[in-house]
């Protein structure tokens, strides 16, 4: 009881927090005038990310030294400045909406952080993980829906929408903070086999990288790659939908989403059944090659038009997210787990996130200044085959490093903390 308890809270955590960022996606801003002689969704979409992207970076420290205690306050705070600036955003002039995303996107990047602190050590992890996953895929295309909708049923404005929709799913958000302040903490078999989970000061983060330095880079790039991939699917979506001829069926968004989640999320919730941790880690790390070859072949043949869009973005999407949510869900844990490091995911997840988020707002800003004529629908296609093959051969190269990895290492004693001090 306590383990669903904990996975409604997280999902509906992650959906209030996903409605206060994402909602803005779903309109198209083709009317807006921001100057700098680019896209201005896209200026938008980079302005936001870059706001996230800082956060992860001052999350790095944040979240690996925030105490339990301190979860709730931040949550709400992260949260309510994040939707106070989407209010900002319906009713400032033209050039200052793009300064607004950025401050929305600034709080919210912690939130995962936060949120992913009261699952982590626990011997069922990865199912609750997953569900807590599940709204990459599935609340982030319901938020988009629930925007879309407003704007074309409703007569919500395009600027006023992302305001009114976070509003919608404030209360949920509310509730679920309360849930997850209420449920119950790692126990002892928990700390056992998974490693007790302590704050990470700046020494131990130094020590880890030391050690595991090498190992963790490879992982990390291959992080970059998928972010790229996933953020920019994810951002663009509806002008995908636009290009393919589907535009006034926005439960496209929504619909052809659900299998990709069922199928990730299974898949990602198995690993609960892997004790074994390193065993778990290399299993993972060869889904992730598999993720990266359906992107490639999928994309080759659409381009081919040997299947249909739905099935290309469906495929794509399973690609894509079997990998990053394994990330989320099994690879940073296990990694710790088998390494019997004492610290915790929250600096792993925040360092590689950072980086992640800064070679997607990279590639937005290359194909705007470099001035890539091209469709949407086209970029993507060129994107999925140029990341596909690096993931593939670093996959293998990252086994490699680890499977010659030296024993299991303990951090310094010094620096030890434990979570359950607090």
């Amino acid at each position: 009881m306590s383990s669903i308890w904990i996975m409604v809270a997280a999902f509906l955590c992650y959906t209030g927090m996903y409605a206060v960022r994402k909602s803005f996606l779903a309109g198209q801003y083709q009317d807006l005038d921001i100057g700098f002689g680019m896209d201005p969704k896209t200026l938008l979409v980079i302005s936001q990310v870059l706001g996230y992207m800082l956060s992860k970076f001052v999350g790095i420290k944040i979240i690996s030294e925030m105490p339990p205690k301190r979860r709730v306050y931040w949550l709400l705070g992260l949260v309510g400045l994040g939707l106070f600036m989407l209010g900002l955003f319906a009713i400032v002039p033209p050039k200052w909406k793009i300064v607004t995303l950025f401050f929305n996107g600034l709080p919210l990047g912690m939130v995962f952080g936060v949120v992913f602190s009261y699952l982590e050590g626990r011997r069922n992890t990865e199912l609750l993980a997953a569900a807590l996953s599940a709204t990459f895929i599935f609340s982030t295309g319901l938020v988009k829906t629930v925007g879309v909708l407003l704007i074309q049923n409703y007569g919500v404005g395009e600027y006023a929408m992302p305001f009114v929709t976070g509003l919608l799913f404030l209360p949920i958000f509310m509730i679920s903070v309360w849930m997850l302040n209420k449920s119950k903490v790692p126990d002892e078999l928990d700390r056992e086999e998974r490693t007790e989970r302590t704050t990470m000061d700046v020494t131990k983060r130094k020590d880890f990288m030391k050690k595991h330095g090498i190992g963790f880079a490879g992982l990390v790039v291959i992080y970059i790659l998928l972010t790229i991939v996933r953020d920019f699917r994810d951002n663009f979506i509806v002008e995908f939908w636009e290009e393919l001829g589907y535009g006034r069926e926005p439960e496209l968004i929504t619909l052809t989403e659900i299998p990709v989640a069922i199928i990730v999320l299974i898949i990602a919730a198995l690993g609960i059944l892997i004790r074994k941790n390193r065993l778990a880690f290399n299993l993972g790390m060869y889904m992730i090659g598999f993720g990266a070859l359906v992107i490639l072949l999928s994309t080759l043949l659409f381009e081919k038009s040997l299947i249909s869009p739905v099935m290309w973005m469906i495929s794509t999407g399973v690609g894509v997210y079997l990998p990053y949510i394994l990330f989320h869900c099994l690879l940073f844990e296990r990694l710790i787990a088998f390494l019997k490091y004492q610290g915790n995911v929250g600096f792993l997840f925040y360092t590689a996130d950072a980086l992640g988020y800064l070679g997607s707002v990279t590639v937005l800003m290359l194909k705007e200044v470099v001035g890539y004529n091209t469709s949407w629908v086209d970029f993507f296609i060129d994107i999925n085959i140029k990341v596909a093959v690096p993931i593939m051969i670093l996959v293998f190269l990252v086994l490699f490093y680890f499977s010659r990895s030296a024993s299991p290492q303990v951090a310094p004693v010094a620096s030890k903390q434990s979570l359950n001090d607090y």
